[in-house]
C-alpha cells in the first residue's frame, strides 16, 4: 500500500507506481488534492522536451472523480499566460473530450472561440516578436484537428483567413500548423483543398499564397563567426549571446583557439572573461593545465565550471584523481560527478553514487539534473552491471521525463528492468517511456 507521501513523490514526477496505485487500492479518492494539483500545475522539469503528461494526468483524474474535471475547465477558461499549463490542461480536456465527454469537448471550442476573437481584436504593433495567445491558438489549433479531425481543419482555415490574415499575413499565418497538418492529414490532400478553395475566396488565396511562400523557403547559410565576432559579443556593449562563441569552436583553428585563450586569461572582467572562455568548452585543443589550475581557483562560478567542463573533455588519471579529491572534501559536488564519470573506474561507482544521492532534488533547480545526467554517462561507460543502485535511483528521483526515459533504456542495456519496474514504465507519464516498455516486454516475451 502507497502512502500519501510516497504517492505524492511518485505522482508528480509523473512516474507510473502512482498510477498503478491507484488503479489498484480500494481508496483512490484519498489520493484526490494530489490528482488535482497535479493537474492544475505543471510540474514538469521541461515541457518542451519532455511533452505534456495530458494522458496521465487524464487518467489519475478519471479514477478519482469528483471535481477535477470542473477544476481544469475552470482553470481553463481564466488561465491567459502560462504556455505551458496551457497546453497540459488542453492535453487533458482533449483526452476527455476523445473519450466521450461533452463539457471537455465544449470547453475545447469554448477557448477556441476565445482565443480567435481575441487575436482578431489585437493591436498588433504591440505585440512584439512574441504572443503567448497566438501561440496558445496554434497549440489549440494542432489539438483540434487530432480530435475533430478533417472538418476542424478546414473550420479553422476558413476562420484564420478570415478573421486573422486581413490583419497581418506574416504575423498570423502558422507554418506549425500547417506543417503540422500537411503530416496529419497528406500533403497531397491539404494542397489540394487549399488550391481548390483559393480559386473561390480570396481570403483563402492569401492563405495559400503564404503556404507556399513556406513550402519555398531556403534558410540562407550564415558565415562562420570569426575570432574578430567572439571578442565583440563578449566585450562589446551588447551581449550577443554565447551561440557565437560555440559556432566559432567548432570551427576555428588550433591557433585561433589559441588567441581566443590568450585574450581570455588577460581580460580583467571576471563576467567578460567567462563569456570568452564559453567557446573553449568543447575545444580539442588541449589547454595546459596550470591555466585550468588557475580557472578553478576564480571567484566566478561560470569559469570554474567552464574550467571543469574544459577538463571532461581530456580525460585523464590526473583529473579523476582531482575529480575524486573534489568529492570527499565536498567541494564542488556537481562539477566533480561530472569530472568524474568521464574518468570513472569500477571501483568509483560507490562514491559515484554517494555523490549524486547528496545533491538535493528540487523542480525549480538544476543542480540534480545536470549530475543525474553525468551519472548516467559514468554507468554507461562501465562494464556489466552496476553495482549499487545508482540508476534505479535516478529513475525514482528525476523529475524529467526525458532523463528518465534515457535512464530506462541504459537499465535494459545493462539487464536491470524487473517485471514489475515494466509494468510502472507502462503507466508512465512519458509517452517514450511507455513505448520502451511495450517494445521490451514483447521482447522478453518471444525470448
Amino acid at each position: 500500500m502507497m502512502t500519501k507521501k510516497q504517492f505524492k513523490h511518485d505522482f508528480l514526477r509523473g512516474l507510473g507506481s502512482a498510477l498503478l496505485a491507484l488503479k489498484t487500492c480500494g481508496n483512490p479518492q484519498q489520493h484526490y488534492d494530489i490528482v488535482r494539483y497535479g493537474c492544475l500545475h505543471n510540474t514538469t522539469y521541461d515541457a518542451q522536451c519532455e511533452g505534456d503528461r495530458g494522458w496521465y494526468l487524464h487518467q489519475a483524474a478519471a479514477i478519482v472523480g469528483g471535481g477535477v474535471l470542473k477544476n481544469v475547465i475552470e482553470r481553463y477558461s481564466c488561465n491567459t499566460s502560462d504556455h505551458w499549463l496551457f497546453d497540459q490542461l488542453t492535453s487533458i480536456l482533449f483526452h476527455y473530450a476523445k473519450d466521450g465527454n461533452e463539457a471537455a469537448h465544449a470547453a475545447l471550442h469554448d477557448k477556441y472561440n476565445f482565443l480567435l476573437g481575441k487575436l482578431s481584436r489585437m493591436q498588433i504593433s504591440r505585440c512584439g516578436s512574441t504572443c503567448p495567445n497566438r501561440d496558445m491558438f496554434d497549440w489549440l489549433c494542432v489539438w483540434l484537428t487530432s480530435l475533430d479531425g478533417w472538418n476542424a481543419f478546414k473550420r479553422i482555415i476558413n476562420d484564420i483567413s478570415e478573421g486573422l490574415l486581413p490583419k497581418d499575413a506574416d504575423f498570423f499565418f502558422s507554418e506549425w500548423f500547417y506543417d503540422n497538418s500537411k503530416n496529419k492529414f497528406g500533403k497531397k490532400r491539404v494542397e489540394a483543398y487549399l488550391q481548390k478553395q483559393a480559386g473561390q475566396n480570396e481570403r483563402i488565396e492569401r492563405y495559400w499564397e503564404k503556404a507556399q511562400e513556406w513550402d519555398a523557403h531556403v534558410y540562407e547559410k550564415r558565415p562562420a563567426p570569426t575570432l574578430e565576432d567572439v571578442v565583440e559579443g563578449a566585450t562589446g556593449e551588447k551581449f550577443r549571446g554565447r551561440g557565437i562563441s560555440m559556432q566559432f569552436a567548432r570551427n576555428a583553428s588550433s591557433a585561433e583557439l589559441g588567441k581566443l585563450l590568450q585574450i581570455a586569461i588577460a581580460e580583467q572582467n571576471l563576467q567578460k572573461k567567462a563569456e570568452l572562455l564559453w567557446g573553449l568548452r568543447k575545444a580539442t585543443a588541449r589547454i595546459p593545465e596550470e591555466v585550468i589550475a588557475e580557472l578553478l581557483k576564480s571567484e566566478n562560478e561560470d569559469i570554474r565550471d567552464t574550467a571543469f567542463y574544459i577538463m571532461e573533455n581530456h580525460p585523464s588519471s590526473q583529473m579523476r584523481e582531482y575529480a575524486l579529491s573534489c568529492l570527499q572534501m565536498g567541494e564542488d559536488v556537481v562539477n566533480a560527478v561530472s569530472l568524474l564519470s568521464k574518468n570513472i573506474l569500477p571501483q568509483d561507482e560507490l562514491l559515484l553514487c554517494d555523490a549524486v544521492k547528496s545533491i538535493p532534488v528540487k523542480l525549480k533547480e538544476s543542480d540534480w539534473h545536470s549530475a543525474f545526467m553525468a551519472a548516467e554517462d559514468g554507468v554507461k561507460n562501465l562494464h556489466g552491471k552496476p553495482k549499487t543502485d545508482l540508476l534505479q535511483y535516478i529513475y525514482r528521483e528525476t523529475y524529467c521525463g526525458s532523463c528518465r526515459a534515457s535512464v530506462v533504456r541504459l537499465m535494459h542495456k545493462k539487464k536491470l528492468p524487473t517485471y514489475s519496474l515494466l509494468q510502472e514504465c507502462l503507466h508512465d507519464s512519458n509517452d517514450d517511456i511507455r513505448d520502451s516498455a511495450k517494445r521490451i516486454i514483447t521482447r522478453r516475451t518471444r525470448g
